[in-house]
């Protein structure tokens, strides 16, 4: 090849045949697939639906479901309302100090209702004001 026919070429005036069939080589080589496993994602290894278990004990023997659920990193809800209030109140430290072996947080949600997450789960509070402001704004106070 010509040293004007590559100048030429390399502006684009020229094409000779012999460059455009080396070109075509190089980009198919260039533009080959290449097989990364970086860049696929495996469906089955993405996290499994998680589950929250609902527990509305009677007695303080039931304390120890709730801390088996926190064992197995579950988050439970404990309803206590129709627990006798000294009970709850054991039923409560017990699973207190579940939470915090475990380091997971324990949260009121109501009346007699907490909420006891694993390490795992991360728990966002917002205040009951808060709340109905954000999804009733005609309801905020003024």
């Amino acid at each position: 090849m010509k040293f004007i026919e590559k100048v030429w070429g390399g502006l684009g005036l020229f094409e000779a045949e012999d460059a455009v069939g080396e070109e075509s080589t190089l980009r198919q080589d260039e533009y080959e697939p290449k097989t990364k496993k970086g860049n696929l994602v495996n469906l089955n290894a993405l996290p499994k639906q998680m589950r929250v278990m609902v527990v509305d004990p009677s007695t303080f023997d039931d304390a120890q479901h709730v801390a088996e659920h926190l064992k197995s990193r579950k988050p439970v809800v404990v309803n206590l309302e129709n627990a006798d209030n000294e009970i709850a109140k054991r039923i409560v430290d017990f699973v207190s100090g579940t939470t915090y072996a475990l380091n997971g947080s324990i949260q009121k949600i109501g009346n007699n209702i907490f909420l006891c997450a694993p390490n795992n789960v991360d728990v966002a509070y917002s205040s009951r004001e808060e709340s109905d402001k954000s999804f009733l704004p005609w309801n905020s106070k003024r």
